[in-house]
């Protein structure tokens, strides 16, 4: 995966050290960076907002982060937008501030309020809140009138933008701080924003590329850059054999729907030879809406999980396989199939749902790629320990596993690199999401050898591409009204720009 597919975490210091760097003193350059991290903090918050703002409120300090909050408000605005500034420690005090202050776009008003006044506002709606009072270079503690401030903030009504950090975290802070609803990390993903004391001020998070040449780390974020090996071509002469043949097995007769999306997830990403063995009583309906793929049904006990005698059935089924997932929707009565079957594959062996359990991953010790797909709770089940990034790592490593930890910011971790997807969101939280990236990981692992990629970077790929197909389906179908299975039908957009 190329470079540009991954940002940096580091410490603030360290970002604004890097900054200063490649700046060397350029105001001509620094004027064109803060413009492009400009422009994308106001599209990420349009994208947010879904419609023209009519009223915006910028709290400011008097750096260049105030700066930047106001030049992303001015972005963000139409004719008959009208921006209020509040500056918390008075007017901007920097040359390249204050000329960011000066500039104007018709039929924009835009008016000041004294800090004073900041109460007053609560008693407005405001579309946008732009949080630029402090920026990366805080250090606490905080006076006294900033804690005010900031206290005060909490009052404001409206959709609430913090820009790069939520004012009051840094370093050596974790709040209190202002409470975003999207935070909009410039440059690479700031360290304090991962700290779990700031999770209630961050919201949901994004990372902003503005080109600064910040080196590679162990632990990052990707970046939409890491979907490029699926924007080219296909080979000419490659057939079916060449692109992905992907074995699935899951569901119950209680629960079949797990691996039904399974398979659609896969065959929509690109897995050309699809096999899922799943319950008798439910292969006609399933190979009715997916005919692509070819459909196994193997026999059931009396509780409606798979049996232990389908094994024989499934041995031959294994050998050609260059990816196999397994544990969707089996029920945690098949923990004995489940673990008998992991035990007989040689490949690439992607485990979800039920068959996240330590007795199975013992026995897929000798899997040679071995990935898992937990959320908290299955984390806990399988380690022992709360999720944690630290945690992640240190459990892939024990285990020679990739471990994809899903949440608010997912990141996937092989014990020694760490790298987070700041996509996604809300959208997810349905029944089934994890089911369809279940099926894209799969899918996008089997096809490795032909995308010239490493497991890692093949897991890593599926997963942003999950979590930019459900920021499609937010931006053309909102978060409420729309079905799990919609995030479907925006892979193929996310590819095309």
């Amino acid at each position: 995966m190329s470079a540009s597919a991954r940002l940096p975490v580091l410490s603030c210091a360290e970002a604004a050290a890097a900054e200063a760097a490649f700046l060397a003193g350029d105001a001509k350059l620094s004027w064109q960076l803060m413009n492009v991290a400009a422009r994308g903090v106001g599209e990420a918050a349009l994208s947010l907002l879904g419609r023209k703002p009519e009223r915006i409120l910028v709290l400011a300090g008097k750096g260049n982060n105030g700066a930047d909050a106001f030049l992303a408000a001015l972005h963000c605005a139409r004719a008959g937008t009208e921006i209020v500034a509040v500056f918390a420690e008075g007017g901007p005090a920097r040359a390249q501030a204050q000329r960011a202050w000066s500039v104007r776009k018709k039929g924009v008003r835009i008016g000041i309020v004294a800090a004073a006044n900041l109460r007053k506002l609560a008693a407005h709606e405001f579309c946008l809140i732009f949080d630029g009072i402090l920026g990366q270079g805080f250090r606490a503690p905080l006076s006294a009138d900033l804690r005010s401030f900031l206290r005060d903030t909490d009052k404001l009504q409206g959709l609430r933008i913090a820009v790069d950090l939520p004012s009051g975290l840094g370093d050596d802070a974790t709040g209190p701080a202002f409470r975003a609803d999207l935070t909009v990390s410039i440059g690479c993903l700031k360290r304090p924003l991962l700290s779990p004391k700031a999770a209630p001020f961050v919201g949901r998070l994004r990372v902003l590329d503005i080109g600064l040449p910040l080196g590679e780390t162990e632990e990052a974020c990707v970046t939409s850059a890491a979907l490029a090996p699926l924007t080219r071509p296909r080979r000419a002469r490659s057939d079916k054999r060449h692109q992905g043949r992907l074995l699935i097995v899951g569901g119950s007769e209680r629960m079949p729907g797990a691996v039904i999306m399974n398979t659609a997830a896969a065959l929509r990403s690109g897995a050309a030879l699809v096999t899922t063995c799943l319950p008798e009583s439910v292969r006609a309906k399933a190979a009715v809406a997916y005919p692509e793929a070819m459909w196994r049904g193997l026999s059931t006990g009396k509780d409606g999980t798979l049996a232990a005698n389908d094994l024989k059935e499934l041995r031959p089924l294994l050998a050609d396989k260059d990816a196999i997932l397994l544990g969707s929707g089996m029920g945690e009565k098949a923990t004995g199939f489940i673990r008998t079957v992991a035990s007989a594959v040689t490949g690439a062996l992607v485990l979800d749902a039920d068959a996240l359990r330590p007795t199975v991953i013992t026995a897929a010790k000798k899997v040679p790629v071995l990935v898992l797909l937990p959320h908290a709770g299955e984390f806990k089940r399988l380690s022992g320990r709360p999720a944690s990034v630290v945690a992640a790592r240190a459990y892939a490593r024990r285990t020679k596993s990739i471990v994809v930890l899903k949440g608010p910011l997912t990141c996937v971790t092989d014990g020694l690199r760490v790298l987070h997807v700041p996509f996604g969101g809300p959208v997810l939280a349905r029944g089934g999401s994890g089911d369809l990236l279940a099926g894209i990981v799969a899918s996008v692992l089997a096809r490795r050898s032909e995308l010239g990629l490493t497991a890692f970077d093949a897991v890593v790929l599926a997963t942003t591409w999950h979590a930019r197909a459900a920021d499609w389906l937010r931006d053309n179908h909102g978060e409420e009204a729309v079905r799990t299975t919609e995030l479907l039908a925006g892979l193929s957009p996310v590819l095309r720009g």
